[in-house]
């Protein structure tokens, strides 16, 4: 009875426990909840504050842009400024002001408007070129809205306002005010979209306390706030979070400033709104708590009497079981484990079947052998049994050791010996399980998790919902983060702003679709700054094609890209060092070309005026002197056109016939000049490729130069150049050979090289040729070779160098 009254005294106490307890738990998850809150407002007043700053960051610079507008001439800068619009949607309109009248808007309907500029803030006494804030107007622009602040009453009711933005330009034409007039619902709709709580308040103030807007319609935009000593503390400390009562209502405030404009962001988060779905569940949490423990209590309570009243009964049927059931559970002849019994001595009087065929005997001929004498041991291993078997006391031995199996193979064994009391006296039991391929196991194991932490290359592994799970210690040196550091997060702690969402969704689909992808992306390090890295992600599937994790395999080739734009920056030199060659070769052929024309011009404008004062002029004479002149000023012109079009700075690839680029090229250059005497031969197909036109017209151009140089060179009587154009197979080839005599064969490995010239400085940099490749093989994604060659042409042999372009025939 006492045993009794002292247990239920004991639950009762216990109860009482349990429920302080718990009452005092959920007190402290509660301030933990409001502690999350207060987190997550000043997460989301830093993220928009951030948003904000960015959005006037851009649209400052957009203003910057528009300064350029005056430096065209006969554009309409009224449908710039719409064009430009079109693209914000954060801007109501765009307007260009000329002492305080609009002169140039997005909306036409806005010219004209004067605006007084009194109520922008800052005022500043000094730069008048920076930024300002007006109050807030109402209506949907200048045409049709007024500024709040000029208005003593509030406002019952608001259905669009903006908020104008200034900045003095100075341009060519003169000293300009731009207002952009930003779109008030923009900024409250991407506040209530990111949030998605209706017990949240946005609010936009300007550091003098005026009100910008207010996700609360009951709140009179353009006035002064009330919670001034808030911003002031905002001012102070540049973001303020507290939990305040305004107008009768307690709020989980957060105050925050933009980082570069005169604007703080307020977030006001409704206190008993927000935990009122806390305190429903902490309610409903206690009772089920205290219901279950009271359950709990009572079952305990049954259940102790009960196992109370057969406890004796069960102690002495346990202790009758016992010794029969330690003797021979473990020789259980189906078991998976090596096992044998032996006597107090170490011999062996029974064994199971496993052990048997392990050791390639019958147990008759095991029984009655010391269990340390068997063959299976190894010298260390004998001894070690023989100790451990020799010193057995109560306590259980566990250790490894090796042992041959029937066929002599090394096996690791995993042996367990116990000591056990029995009527007949003691006995040994001895388990034993072959973890050879375990142990194997582990090793490759800790092999690859060797290689897996010292590899150059990062890895990290990750959950199927990307959470990481584990990293090596170049993942660490890589991004700066520390393994603890970032063990539950999710990969995107890594990524940067350089790649959009359209790039993700890409990789996540192909991941998906393949299981795999890989590519250059950019992420970013612990210290915020961006690295460019060669990812290869890999997913893991279970049996059912399953997700389990993903592995990433990542290496940093920021530096190899560094040295990737070096070259493409020394190779962008070298090409304009070519063209410039080549065209003060071309000003020398234009001049060259032009001498006849303009002699032409000069004798039939010569003849008229002489007949003219002679008297003896006839009109047909004078038209048919100046058709002559005319002639000749086109061929000027059209050489005039050949030459600009060579000097385009166009990169884009497009497609282009060769038969023309050809023609262009025999026109620049001083191949095709009479005194020059070269029996050009051509035979081209008619055939387009894709390419920059001009930089082919380049390549050609040095070609041919280099043939002219070598007729020149050698006073070759005969020259001869021949030009086929042909396709073959999934290729266009241009052939361009002369009979010059060709390139010394200790000389023709290197033409390309560049600087390489076995002309005078006057007359090569070396770079020709070198250019010549570089066009065709990284532009072209084609070949360019030269050789020499012996052919025939008109019954005659010839020696010259053959150049062989070779590029794609991209349809």
């Amino acid at each position: 009875m006492k045993l009794n009254i002292k247990l239920f005294i004991g639950a009762f106490i216990s109860f009482l426990i349990i429920t302080s307890s718990i009452m005092y738990s959920l007190s402290i998850l509660k301030e933990e909840a409001v502690n999350n809150y207060l987190t997550i407002s000043k997460l989301n007043a830093k993220s928009f504050s951030k948003g904000l700053n960015q959005d006037i960051n851009n649209i400052e610079q957009t203003i910057t842009n528009i300064n350029s507008l005056f430096d065209l001439n006969n554009i309409d800068i009224n449908k710039r400024l719409e064009d430009i619009q079109i693209n914000y949607p954060q801007i109501r309109s765009l307007n260009i002001l000329k002492n305080e009248k609009i002169v140039y808007s997005s909306n036409i309907y806005n010219i004209g408007v004067i605006i007084n500029r009194q109520n922008f803030f800052p005022k500043t006494l000094f730069d008048e070129n920076i930024l300002k804030v007006s109050t807030p107007w109402t209506g949907r622009d200048f045409i049709s809205g007024n500024d709040i602040y000029n208005y003593e009453d509030d406002f019952e009711f608001i259905d669009k306002s903006f908020i104008p933005i200034s900045k003095n330009i100075k341009t060519k034409k003169g000293n300009y005010t731009i207002i952009i007039n930003l779109n008030s619902d923009y900024f409250i709709n991407s506040f209530i979209t990111s949030i998605d709580s209706s017990s949240v308040i946005f609010e936009l103030v300007r550091l003098d306390g005026i009100l910008l807007l207010s996700s609360d319609n009951t709140k009179s935009i353009g006035k002064r706030i009330k919670e001034i000593d808030i911003l002031n503390k905002t001012i102070e400390k540049n973001i303020y979070t507290d939990i305040k009562n305004i107008d009768g209502i307690k709020y989980i405030l957060t105050s925050t400033l933009t980082e570069d404009y005169p604007i703080g962001i307020l977030v006001k988060l409704d206190y008993d709104k927000s935990l009122l779905s806390w305190n429903k569940k902490q309610y409903s949490f206690f009772i089920i708590i205290i219901t279950i423990l009271v359950i709990s209590i009572l079952i305990t309570l049954i259940l102790f009497f009960l196992y109370n009243k057969k406890r004796e009964d069960e102690i002495k049927t346990h202790k009758l079981q016992i010794q029969e059931q330690e003797k021979f559970k473990f020789l259980f002849q189906d078991s998976h484990f090596l096992a044998a019994v032996l006597d107090s001595t170490g011999k062996i009087f029974d064994i199971n079947n496993l052990a048997s065929t392990f050791l390639g005997k019958k147990d008759t001929q095991l029984r009655g052998r010391y269990f340390w004498d068997l063959d299976c041991w190894i010298d260390d291993s004998r001894n070690s049994i023989k100790l451990f078997i020799k010193n057995i006391d109560e306590t259980k031995i566990e250790t490894e050791v090796v042992a041959f199996d029937q066929n002599k193979h090394e096996k690791i064994i995993e042996v367990t010996i116990s000591s056990l009391d029995t009527e007949n006296g003691k006995i040994i039991v001895v388990i034993g399980f072959d973890i050879t391929e375990r142990k194997s196991r582990e090793k490759r194991l800790k092999q690859a998790y060797t290689v897996f932490n010292n590899t150059r290359d990062g890895i990290m592994i990750t959950d199927k919902e990307t959470r990481l799970i584990d990293v090596n210690k170049s993942f660490e040196k890589i991004t700066g983060y520390k393994k603890e550091e970032v063990i539950g997060k999710k990969t995107k702690i890594l990524r940067s702003s350089s790649n959009d969402e359209v790039f993700y969704n890409k990789m996540w689909k192909k991941i998906n679709k393949y299981g795999y992808w890989e590519g250059e992306i950019v992420n970013k390090n612990k210290n915020e700054k961006e690295f460019t890295e060669w990812l290869t992600i890999n997913a893991i599937f279970d049996k059912d094609k399953e997700v389990l994790n993903y592995i990433g395999v990542f290496s940093d080739i920021t530096e190899q890209k560094i040295k990737e734009k070096l070259l493409k920056e020394k190779d962008n030199v070298l090409y304009q060092q070519s063209k410039m060659a080549a065209m003060g070769e071309m000003i020398g052929n234009i001049a060259h070309q032009w001498r006849q024309p303009l002699s032409v011009i000069s004798t039939a404008a010569t003849g008229m005026v002489l007949k003219k004062n002679m008297g003896i002029s006839d009109e047909k004479d004078d038209i048919e002197s100046l058709l002559f002149i005319n002639e000749s000023c086109q061929y000027l012109s059209k050489t005039i056109d050949d030459f600009r079009n060579f000097l385009k700075a166009d990169k884009d690839i497009k497609k282009f016939n060769i038969h023309s680029a050809i023609e262009d090229s025999l026109t620049l250059s001083s191949i095709k000049v009479k005194s020059q005497e070269i029996n050009i031969v051509l035979n081209l197909e008619e055939l387009d490729v894709y390419g920059v036109k001009n930089e082919f017209i380049q390549v050609l151009i040095n070609i041919l130069n280099n043939a002219k140089d070598a007729f020149e060179l050698l006073n070759i009587k005969n020259k001869l150049l021949l030009i086929d154009v042909f396709k073959e197979d999934e290729y266009v080839y241009i052939k361009i050979q002369d009979n010059a005599g060709g390139v010394p064969a200790n000389i023709i490995d290197r033409v390309f090289e560049p600087y390489f010239t076995t002309k005078h400085q006057s007359k090569g940099t070396g770079i020709g040729l070198y250019m010549c490749e570089e066009i065709i093989k990284n532009h072209m994604k084609g070949e360019l070779s030269v050789k020499n060659i012996e052919f025939e042409y008109d019954n005659q042999q010839y020696l010259g160098a053959c150049f062989i372009i070779k590029v794609p025939n991209n349809k």
